[in-house]
Formats: structure tokens, sequence, C-alpha cells
């Protein structure tokens, strides 16, 4: 069964333990859909594939469980990745509104052109993207700017609070883009047009503009993406 691909996987670098290596060589696989949701992960056969004893494997798995990027498998069979479930997108919603919320209102009380201009070079490389078709990279480019958004502001702790649910809000996009064909090529060119205009309204220096569209765009969203995952 195909995990992680070892040819696409370096050894780790020194400073980073095996633990940590094999947690990110696994959160990475589940964030990009390589380890789809449900499949098992077995602990010896990643061992073997990555040529690492099971004991760092198995402290990976552990933190992966704590994340919620995996779950107990039936039987008590090891772990599977966890599933994508609606009431998964409202809460990251929930938390995202909030974090970049406060981050749209911090930026335009003080709309300083440098903050802002990785936020618009995003911007650009989301729409070269969508001239191009290219709807997977239009979408990692969104998650790239949401998190520009946030690092714009100085605050670290902001930083280190969105970077906590990033894997979240990656796997949440992935969905997004292999469920396009629910909504048709209009989503991908409206998600920039509520990009802009947001980065419109914090130029101009209006935070209650700034966070309305915001959370327009963070709700709809997610009312969409829930929709299409049905159940609860």
């Amino acid at each position: 069964m195909a995990m992680v691909s070892a040819d696409e996987t370096p050894m780790p670098p020194s400073h980073k333990t095996l633990r940590d290596w094999v947690f990110e060589c696994l959160r990475t696989s589940i964030v990009s859909g390589d380890l789809a949701p449900g499949q098992r992960i077995v602990e010896a056969d990643l061992a073997k594939q990555l040529d690492v004893s099971k004991s760092p494997v198995r402290e990976a798995i552990l933190q992966l469980k704590q994340d919620g990027l995996v779950i107990d498998a039936p039987k008590g069979r090891g772990v599977v990745v966890a599933p994508l479930k609606p009431n998964d997108v409202r809460e990251i919603s929930a938390v995202r509104e909030a974090l970049e919320g406060l981050a749209a209102r911090v930026l335009a009380a003080d709309p300083q052109p440098e903050r802002l201009a990785p936020l618009a070079a995003i911007l650009d490389r989301m729409r070269e993207a969508h001239a191009a078709g290219d709807v997977r990279r239009q979408f990692e480019l969104d998650v790239e700017f949401h998190t520009a958004l946030c690092a714009a502001t100085g605050n670290r702790r902001l930083q280190d609070l969105f970077s906590s649910i990033r894997p979240d809000l990656q796997r949440i996009f992935l969905f997004a883009v292999n469920a396009m064909a629910l909504d048709g090529a209009a989503a991908a060119a409206n998600a920039i047009a509520d990009h802009a205009a947001l980065l419109e309204a914090i130029s101009a220096g209006d935070a209650q503009r700034a966070v309305a569209l915001l959370a327009a765009h963070i709700g709809g969203q997610s009312d969409q993406i829930a929709a299409a995952l049905g159940g609860n």
C-alpha cells in the first residue's frame, strides 16, 4: 500500500529529530491528499518504507492523533486518516474568521503599502493561475494569501495560531478543488474577486468593510463545502 513517497522524501536535516521528520512526511501526505481519508497507516510498513525504527513512527502517529489528522481504526487495527466532516469545516471556519478578522482590523488601522505588498503579489499570482486554468495552484495560493494576511500584522502569536489550523485549512481547500465541478468555473473567479475586494478595503483603511467581506467570504465558502460533504 502506497503511503509516503520515499523518492520525494529527503532524509531529515541534522536539526530535526526522526520523529519530527516522520511527522512532517505523514502530515504533508495527508494534507496533499496522497493519503486519503479512511486510508490505513501501518506502523511497520511505514517504518520499513522510510528506513527508520518503529519508535519515531509511533511517536509521529501519536502527534497526528492529537492534531486530529488520524483516528483509531476499527477493531484496534492501527490508525486511519481522519475523514473530513462538515462540522470540522464549520469549526475551522469559525476560528479562521476570528483570527483573520483581527488581522484585517490591525492592517486596516495602519495600511502601510509595504505590509500589504506581499498580499498584492500573491493575488497577482492567483490571477495568473486562474488564467492558466490551474485551479489547484490557485487554491494553494489562496492558503498563502490568508497566511500572509496574518503574517503582515507582525503579531507572532496570531501567526502561530493561524499556523496551527493551516493543515486543516489545506485539507479543506483540497476538497474544494476536487469539488469545483459542483460550483462551476465561476467559483474560482469569485474567489479572486473576494480577495481583491478585501485587499482594497484594507488598503483604504475601512476595517468594518474588510471584516464584513472576510466574514462573507469564509462563511459562504464554509457553507458550500459543508453542504458538499453532507452529513453532520
